[in-house]
């Protein structure tokens, strides 16, 4: 059975591991007695200040050797001007995709892959509106905010949040350069597969499924609670749960690989090989067109209305395209660090991961952003639409009045 001593010493090394992990505790000092324990607690929130929850507890750790090169001193000097950055970034971007979302609802637009890029407008807007929340009190919150139970809620919150609102946009990624895929690579399925109920439903079914997906990482954190000595207060924290430390880094492990393996790596593996098929078809194609070219002369009839097809679908092949590569750009790098986590642990994660973690964060939100930009250039028909949202064409009246003649009105 275990002594009362023994129990204070666990309940101080659980206070202890808001700023060291229990492994990197135990390996500085095997033989921690009690009265160790409660002058380091003494100690550490002098020398830490305060304690930031998830975003800065890394800082407050000891840096060893085997994952060192990961501090370069970089974020030290960037994290002071990421709040505003992140917060311009996502007040331009929550105005841009209220206009992608009306544009790409217009009557003339509405179409099965507009459907899909409609969603992922939305799951943007809802993610930027969001973070733009955040950013305000990374701004405002340095110093005691930090240390409350309701900005440790909130935090809890925006991390479960934007989870689901990222996999939802991944999942819509991928279908949408599915649906590319279908349209240049098998041409003679598209009218059969890519219609627009069928997008409807796969926009559904990602903001269905996405919640699920992010169940590992709400058993993953929880709002620790400690009290401040110093100042005879209550400091509040966000950490990993009792649950993820109670199973001796499994659950910590099956999060990292569940989120760096399928909601990560998977989907920018597909993206580089739907990419690759998709540049292929089309160089192939246009290789057959110049065979064909010096083959023979087309008809009047295939000259005037072919190549104008063929320019549409290309354009609107290239522009999505752009979206799927400035997309795999963004998750890539992310990926590859969760799934190092994995492999190296908690360690990595704390020294590495979270070392960029912000820097992930701004170029998840300009890829968020940077959409209408994209279409805009890209996109003839969407610039039309733009243009007549801003300055509608005046009525056309089908029905002249005659000079002197008179109209009669009915309520």
């Amino acid at each position: 059975m275990m002594s009362a001593g023994s129990g204070e010493l666990l309940q101080r090394m659980e206070e202890l591991e808001a700023y060291v992990t229990r492994e990197e505790l135990v390996s500085i000092l095997p033989n921690l007695t009690n009265e160790q324990a409660s002058y380091l607690l003494q100690l550490l929130p002098v020398l830490s200040n305060t304690s930031r929850g998830i975003a800065d507890t890394p800082s407050t750790s000891p840096v060893t050797a085997d994952h060192a090169f990961c501090d370069v001193g970089f974020r030290d000097g960037y994290k002071e001007v990421h709040g505003y950055l992140a917060l311009m970034i996502c007040l331009v971007g929550a105005f841009t995709n209220v206009l992608n979302i009306i544009i790409l609802t217009r009557r003339e637009m509405i179409n099965s892959t507009n459907t899909i890029l409609t969603g992922l407008a939305v799951a943007d807007f809802l993610l930027l509106v969001e973070y733009t929340v955040y950013a305000s009190s990374y701004i405002k919150g340095q110093e005691s905010l930090f240390d409350s139970y309701y900005h440790s809620v909130f935090i809890l919150f925006h991390a479960h949040y934007t989870q689901v609102t990222h996999t939802i946009a991944i999942c819509l990624t991928i279908t949408l350069a599915v649906w590319r895929y279908i349209a240049i690579c098998k041409p003679h399925l598209n009218l059969f597969l890519c219609t627009l109920p069928r997008a409807r439903v796969a926009v559904f079914i990602a903001y269905l499924i996405s919640p699920i997906l992010s169940v590992p990482n709400y058993l993953m954190y929880s709002i620790h609670h400690r009290n401040d000595k110093q100042n005879n207060g209550s400091l509040y924290h966000v950490d990993f749960s009792e649950r993820a430390r109670a199973s001796n880094g499994l659950l910590q492990s099956i999060h990292f690989w569940f989120y760096s393996v399928l909601i990560k790596i998977l989907p920018c593996f597909l993206l580089t090989i739907l990419i690759y098929h998709i540049i292929r078809a089309m160089y192939t194609a246009k290789r057959r067109k110049e065979n064909l070219i010096k083959m023979g002369t087309p008809s009047m009839e295939t000259e005037r209305k072919l190549p104008r097809m063929e320019k549409l679908t290309e354009k609107t092949t290239r522009m999505l395209l752009t979206v799927l590569l400035l997309f795999l750009a963004t998750e890539l790098p992310q990926g590859v660090l969760s799934l190092l986590s994995g492999i190296y642990g908690h360690s990595f994660f704390r020294q590495c991961y979270l070392h960029w973690g912000e820097v992930m964060d701004l170029l998840a939100l300009v890829n968020s952003a940077v959409n209408f930009l994209l279409y805009y250039i890209m996109s003839h028909q969407f610039r039309v639409t733009f243009k007549f949202l801003l300055s509608p064409p005046p009525p056309i009246n089908l029905s002249p009045r005659l000079p002197g003649e008179t109209v009669s009105t009915q309520l």
